[in-house]
């Protein structure tokens, strides 16, 4: 079996925060006995963020409203993300065979309760070239 049957890029976007970027990409491995979903979170300069856009990558939907799942649409809730003062609950929404990260904007005390209660976490790495 080839890696790139084994291992799928999921959903994936960039998400703006005033003039703050991050890339958003959810890798997906699923073989016999395995079934794993990550979402990694990589803040990212704005440069890389207008190269990546160019070349397609699209901006991730922010919302009010936690999306809700229905026939043929599936909601999972995946980790909290904080940046700053800004708090969001990441939703992956899988519809027609479409993967698409959905950010939930929260309050910061909504966001550490959860986080108190055991929710995730989201991961952040820092991708940024440094000197």
């Amino acid at each position: 079996m080839y890696q790139e049957e084994v291992l799928e890029i999921g959903a994936n976007c960039i998400l703006r925060l005033k003039n703050r970027f991050f890339l958003v990409v959810e890798i997906e491995a699923d073989v016999p006995g395995v079934e794993l979903e990550i979402f990694t979170i990589a803040r990212i300069d704005k440069e890389t963020a207008r190269r990546l856009f160019d070349a397609g990558i699209e901006m991730c939907e922010v919302t009010n409203k936690v999306p809700k799942p229905n026939k043929g649409r599936e909601v999972e809730f995946i980790c909290i993300f904080i940046d700053r003062d800004k708090a969001f609950a990441l939703f992956d929404v899988e519809e027609g065979g479409e993967d698409e990260a959905v950010f939930v904007r929260i309050s910061l005390e909504e966001a550490k309760c959860a986080i108190r209660k055991g929710a995730r976490h989201c991961t952040v790495v820092d991708a940024r070239e440094h000197c």
